[in-house]
């Protein structure tokens, strides 16, 4: 992944990083608040030697200073905090006690600065100066090499410290920052986990990417209240995307539109249907002779989408017991033909892979610019894949987020298989584009005048004949 995927994936994941830092600041809160204040006392002590003799100062300072190195380590022994104990009349013992005071030494100094951590400041403040008092009398002790003979050094307790006015732990402030941090961090690391292990399509660079197929449409979703028969031409992103799918159609099969397109998709869902619809719709308004053929036997709704009537469609034509002139219906302002389902049959795929149809497919293209041919989802049934070897170019609708890459590849392979054209692919579901000045829509909306009637041709066609000049 480049700069420029990892910035997509925080746009597209930005909810769940907000999220997660969110959490991170509530982890910080609820853990700032549980934890018990700690007070922080401090004493120092100053450690010299007690040769007067200026010649010797030097080499007494060196000595001190490595003196002091050993300090530190026995500042909170058992011998000084038996008796700090025992002055304090405090109820632990030297082993506890001696897990809250901890000693240093300033470098290239003499001083030993002892801090004791506890609940009460007044009691660390006291620890502080009991242990800084007990372990002067303790090195006078230890350095004497007789006990009539004077200490080597002598420790000192230097100023007077007060008790600490205000807590060292909890720290609201840096806790704050350090679970905001750690939520961002994991925010980021789960969003790009996820994207990572997200077999979802979600652009026309993953369809190129996983798939190696070529995007030809990006369709946004139909309009609220979106009229098949009467909505104003070129008022909306979705019909300017179906302009743009039209015009690379053109470009498709050596500088020509084909005379038959199959619309389908991997699995149902996915638009397949609004799809088919609103391409012939499009081609028909830029003057061109379309059928829309319904050959989705099993779940057909195209005529109560259009609000045609229920009568004789696809399925009687093929088993010869309806005229296809007497099946064929007009719809749209362009306007289109469309031959819907018609009556269930018993087995689709039979029907669907018989000569008749093949022989009804041809009578179409002899007769129309172009025909549309809605399916089946390939991976749900064989009609699909039946279809697609009988179209001159398949176009397969993915919806945006929603398909993954696995199922469209199984779906490839059932197009090779049959040796179809794939075109490419319509992504459908895509977010509206941001564009500077008046929102398509809304400009629509505010356009006056009524809408398109369904056209009605003065007379129908006077029959649909085959290449063998048979009539339908």
């Amino acid at each position: 992944m480049d700069l420029r995927e990892y910035i997509n994936v925080l746009r597209r994941r930005w909810r769940f990083v907000v999220a997660c830092a969110l959490l991170g600041l509530a982890a910080a809160v609820v853990v700032t608040t549980l934890t018990p204040r700690t007070y922080t006392a401090k004493a120092q002590l100053f450690i010299a030697t007690i040769d007067k003799d200026s010649t010797n100062a030097y080499a007494g300072g060196l000595f001190t200073q490595q003196r002091v190195k050993s300090y530190t380590q026995i500042a909170n022994s058992p011998p000084v905090l038996t008796k700090v104990i025992s002055r304090l009349d405090l109820d632990t013992t030297p082993e506890h006690l001696a897990k809250k005071i901890s000693a240093r030494a300033p470098l290239d100094t003499t001083l030993i600065d002892i801090r004791v951590q506890d609940r009460s400041a007044t009691r660390a403040q006291a620890i502080a100066d009991e242990t800084a008092a007990e372990f002067t009398k303790y090195i006078d002790t230890i350095e004497k090499s007789s006990p009539d003979a004077p200490p080597l050094v002598k420790a000192s307790v230097v100023g007077d410290p007060e008790a600490p006015s205000a807590p060292t732990s909890p720290r609201p402030p840096l806790n704050l920052a350090i679970g905001l941090l750690a939520g961002v961090v994991v925010g980021v690391a789960g969003a790009v986990l996820r994207h990572s292990l997200d077999t979802t399509l979600r652009s026309a660079g993953d369809v190129r990417r996983c798939l190696g197929l070529t995007t030809v449409g990006a369709l946004p979703k139909p309009h609220r209240g979106h009229a098949r028969a009467g909505h104003p031409v070129g008022t909306t992103r979705r019909d300017e995307a179906l302009s743009q799918l039209r015009t690379r159609l053109l470009f498709s099969t050596d500088g020509r539109m084909p005379s038959s397109v199959l619309v389908t998709s991997t699995v149902s869902g996915e638009g397949r249907t609004e799809t088919a619809l609103d391409l012939a719709s499009n081609v028909a308004r830029a003057g061109r002779r379309v059928v829309l053929i319904e050959a989705d036997l099993r779940r057909p709704r195209l005529a109560e989408t259009l609000g045609l009537h229920d009568r004789a469609g696809l399925t009687d034509v093929v088993t010869g017991g309806v005229a296809l002139d007497d099946a064929l219906q007009w719809c749209g302002d362009g306007p289109i033909r469309v031959l819907t389902s018609g009556a269930p049959p018993p087995d689709p795929s039979a029907l669907l892979s018989s000569p008749h149809m093949t022989q009804l497919l041809r009578t179409l293209k002899a007769d129309a610019d172009l025909v549309v041919v809605d399916s089946p989802p390939l991976l749900a049934f064989a009609d699909g894949a039946i279809l697609a070897s009988e179209a001159e170019g398949v176009l397969l609708v993915t919806r945006i987020g929603k398909t993954r890459y696995d199922l469209v590849r199984r779906a490839l392979d059932n197009l090779t298989a049959v040796r179809a054209q794939v075109l490419g692919a319509v992504l459908t579901g895509t977010p509206p584009e941001r564009r500077v000045g008046r929102h398509p829509d809304r400009a629509a909306k505010q356009r006056s005048g009524a809408p398109l009637p369904r056209h009605q041709p003065s007379s129908a066609p006077a029959g649909i004949r085959d290449p063998a000049g048979h009539r339908w």
